[in-house]
């Protein structure tokens, strides 16, 4: 009897670590990922009044209700996933809450928006509590590459959030596109306050705004003087804590070098697309549909597209 017990023993054992084993590495990553408090704000930016406002607009009741719905409409998924992706998604309103208009660039994240829609009152509650309007999600019937938008997407979060494990799996490989020439020149020659009125929404917080744009066009002035700081510099691959430089990387490269960008990139972190990601575009910002975001089509900035379902594989 004692053998077959021994057995018995080793069987499940076995059956669980093969479990384990074979569990997608997405959910796994999820599992070990430390989510950063106060959503991993940038300190420099002032965010901590909007992060607390948007936390006190989703009651845990509501969030938990959300996530039962959630596990037992996917059942594969797990609740350190589910908090992950939920995690970004309150990242992604954050930034609807700053800026006229905010492509959805993941699959995954936008699922969750997806169950929290089905929660109409609610939705419509959260939504005028932290934008003062509805955060409209664009109908799921059309899929548009957004090179442009997502290069701009890139630059804002890696400048407003601390990168965690589970980012590039949320949202895809970062820093792929250039930003466009048109935007660029924007960035460099046009005033804060005009920057501010042409990209950010007009009840923005003015502070985070200010700092935000500041930071940036600094940067663009030092790097039209500089020889290229990134020569010869090598990454380690997939670090979150490389974020920071390869965001740097994005600005001197797409000024100085657009037509090589991709090949000098590579040269700086050769394995940036362990995670596969896509410029493909879904969903829409909190705005109002009679604000003109000052988007040209001439600009080249695409920040305001937003297309559907398509919502990039990542």
């Amino acid at each position: 009897m004692e053998p077959f017990i021994l057995l018995f023993i080793i069987t499940i054992v076995a059956a669980i670590l093969i479990k384990k084993a074979s569990k997608p590495r997405y959910l796994k990553i999820a599992e070990m990922t430390t989510l950063p408090p106060e959503l991993g704000v940038n300190e420099n930016l002032r965010l901590e009044k909007r992060v607390q406002k948007l936390e006190t607009s989703l009651p845990s009741e509501f969030k938990e209700r959300l996530k039962r719905r959630y596990l037992s409409e996917n059942p594969k998924a797990t609740e350190a996933y589910f908090e992950a992706c939920f995690y970004e998604l309150k990242r992604f309103f954050i930034m609807c809450s700053l800026l006229n208009n905010v492509p959805m660039f993941s699959k995954k994240v936008d699922a969750i928006w997806h169950e929290m829609l089905m929660y109409t009152k609610e939705y419509e509650k959260f939504s005028s509590d932290l934008c003062g309007e509805h955060i409209h999600h664009a109908p799921n019937d059309t899929v548009t590459p957004d090179p442009n938008g997502r290069a701009w997407f890139d630059l804002l979060y890696a400048k407003l959030f601390v990168f965690t494990e589970f980012t590039p799996v949320a949202w895809g490989t970062f820093f792929q596109n250039p930003l466009h020439p048109g935007l660029l020149e924007e960035l460099r020659t046009l005033s804060v306050e005009d920057l501010s009125r042409r990209y950010f929404r007009e009840n923005a917080d003015e502070d985070t705004v200010h700092a935000l744009l500041t930071e940036i066009k600094n940067e663009i002035e030092r790097f039209t003087k500089e020889n290229d700081p990134y020569k010869g510099l090598k990454l380690t691959p997939n670090a979150i804590d490389s974020a920071p430089i390869l965001a740097g990387a994005m600005l001197y490269y797409s000024y100085h070098h657009f037509d090589e960008y991709e090949s000098h990139m590579g040269k700086l972190n050769p394995a940036n697309n362990y995670y596969s990601g896509d410029s493909t575009a879904c969903g829409s910002s909190c705005r109002n549909d009679n604000h003109d975001s000052g988007c040209s089509s001439d600009g080249g900035s695409s920040c305001g597209s937003s297309c559907g379902g398509g919502c990039g594989s990542s």
